[in-house]
C-alpha cells in the first residue's frame, strides 16, 4: 500500500475542518485513495436494477481505476466481476451495456458464463495436468441489491449496507420514490469535471442560494431541512416537502419547472466515497461518479421515473431531468465552473480548505441546517482515520 508522501504538510493535520490543499492534487495520496477507500470497506453503487430490466443484460462500470462488468443472473439475483480475463488479464468486454449469456476473452477465446465461472478453453489439453476450471472464474465481488440499487465491495470486512449508510438511508430512500414503486431508467449525460474527487463531494449546501442563478432569477426557496451526516463514513442527506414553484413571468415555458402530481418530497444524499443521489421537483437523478486521477473526476448522470407513469408524466421528467438539474441544467450550471476553479486555486503551498458555516450550533457535523456546510467534517473525519493520517 502506497503511503503519504513524506514531503506533504499533512504529518502535523489535527482538525479535519481544516483540509490541506495537498490531500486533493498529491498522486501519492491518490494511489493510497484507491486502496484504502474505493477497494476499501466502502459500499460502491455499480448498477441501478432498472438499468438491467432483464435476465442477461449487463453494463460495465470502473470503481476506483478497477473495470468491472455486473450481470443480471436471475430474477432477482446479479453478479459482479472484474473485468480481465483470469488468463492474461484482457479486458473481456468493452460494451457500456448490452445482453450476453456468456462473455468470451478476444485474445485466447476463453469462455465464461454470465457469473464468471469458466466454461470453455481452447488448447486445455496442452495445460498441466493440475490445472481446474474451477480454480480460473472471474473475480467475484461481494453485492447486495439495496433500494433498487446494486451495491459491490473489495473489501469483506464492509459493514451491512443499513449499518453504512446509518440515518441516511431515510433520505436515500425518499430521493429515489420511497423505495415502493420500481424505476424506470430514462437515459444518461456523461460529464468530466476538472477537479479532484474531493473538489466534487464538497459540495453542501451553503453555496445553493449565494452561487445559484437560477434560483434567484426564479424566486425560488425550495424547503427546509435538518442536514444529517451520519453512517460507516460520513454520508449526509436530507429530505423535506419542496415548495411547488410560483410563475413570476421569468420563464416563457413555465411548466418546466412545475411539480406534476402529488410529489412532494425533495432530497439530496452525498454518499461517501463520491456518489450523489437527488431528487428535486420530479427529476430523480442517481449520480456514479469515478476518479480519473487526482484532478479530473468522471460523473454520469443516470436519470429515473417510475415504471408505472403515464406517458404525460413520463415526457415531463425527461424534459425536465436534464434542463434542471443535469451538468448544465438552470439549478447546477455554475458548480463545474466552481470546481474547476478550486481546483486550480489549489497551486498554492501550504493553503486549505476551511469548513466553518454550522459549526457553530453543531460542533460535531452530524445534525447541522441544510444551507450549512457542517455536514461535510464528519466525513473528513473518518477520511483522516482510513487513511492513516
Amino acid at each position: 500500500m502506497n503511503a503519504p508522501s513524506r514531503d506533504l504538510p499533512i504529518r502535523a493535520w489535527t482538525d479535519h475542518t481544516r483540509i490541506p490543499y495537498a490531500l486533493y492534487t498529491d498522486d501519492a495520496i491518490y494511489r493510497q485513495e484507491l486502496e484504502r477507500i474505493f477497494y476499501g470497506p466502502f459500499w460502491q453503487p455499480v448498477a441501478l436494477e432498472a438499468e438491467l430490466p432483464a435476465v442477461n443484460d449487463y453494463k460495465t462500470i470502473v470503481v476506483g481505476e478497477t473495470p468491472l462488468i455486473v450481470t443480471r443472473t436471475g430474477a432477482d439475483e446479479f453478479a459482479v466481476m472484474v473485468n480481465a480475463c483470469a488468463h492474461r488479464g484482457v479486458q473481456i468486454t468493452t460494451e457500456f451495456k448490452g445482453t450476453a449469456s456468456d462473455f468470451s476473452c478476444p485474445y485466447h477465446a476463453w469462455a465464461y458464463d454470465n457469473c464468471g465461472n469458466l466454461r470453455k478453453v481452447p488448447g486445455e489439453e496442452r495445460f498441466p495436468e493440475n490445472f481446474d476450471k474451477r480454480h480460473y472464474g472471474l473475480r467475484r465481488l461481494r453485492a447486495v441489491l439495496w433500494n433498487q440499487v446494486l451495491w459491490a465491495t473489495f473489501d469483506e470486512a464492509t459493514p451491512p449496507i443499513e449499518e453504512f449508510f446509518g440515518e441516511v438511508a431515510d433520505s436515500i430512500r425518499a430521493a429515489l420514490g420511497g423505495g415502493d414503486r420500481k424505476l424506470k431508467l430514462l437515459g444518461y449525460q456523461k460529464i468530466i469535471f476538472n477537479c479532484n474527487w474531493k473538489v466534487y463531494m464538497d459540495n453542501d449546501g451553503y453555496h445553493a442560494g449565494l452561487l445559484h442563478t437560477a434560483f434567484r432569477m426564479l424566486n425560488y426557496q425550495g424547503g427546509t431541512a435538518p442536514l444529517v451526516a451520519d453512517g460507516f463514513a460520513g454520508h449526509w442527506g436530507a429530505h423535506y416537502g419542496a415548495q411547488r414553484m410560483v410563475d413570476n413571468g421569468y420563464l416563457a415555458d413555465p411548466t418546466l419547472v412545475f411539480t406534476e402530481g402529488d410529489e412532494k418530497t425533495a432530497a439530496v444524499n452525498l454518499l461517501r466515497p463520491v456518489t450523489q443521489v437527488v431528487k428535486h421537483l420530479n427529476a430523480m437523478n442517481f449520480r456514479f461518479g469515478r476518479p480519473l486521477g487526482p484532478d479530473k473526476t468522471e460523473v454520469h448522470y443516470t436519470y429515473l421515473a417510475f415504471a408505472d407513469d403515464p406517458p404525460e408524466l413520463l415526457q415531463h421528467r425527461i424534459r425536465q431531468s436534464a434542463n434542471l438539474l443535469g451538468p448544465s441544467g438552470f439549478v447546477s450550471i455554475e458548480d463545474g465552473s466552481m470546481f474547476e476553479r478550486v481546483q486550480k486555486a489549489m497551486g498554492a503551498p501550504g493553503g486549505e480548505i476551511n469548513f466553518l458555516k454550522g459549526l457553530k450550533d453543531s460542533p460535531d457535523g452530524h445534525r447541522s441546517l441544510q444551507n450549512d456546510e457542517a455536514g461535510n467534517t464528519p466525513w473528513w473525519a473518518y477520511y483522516k482515520q482510513v487513511m492513516g493520517l
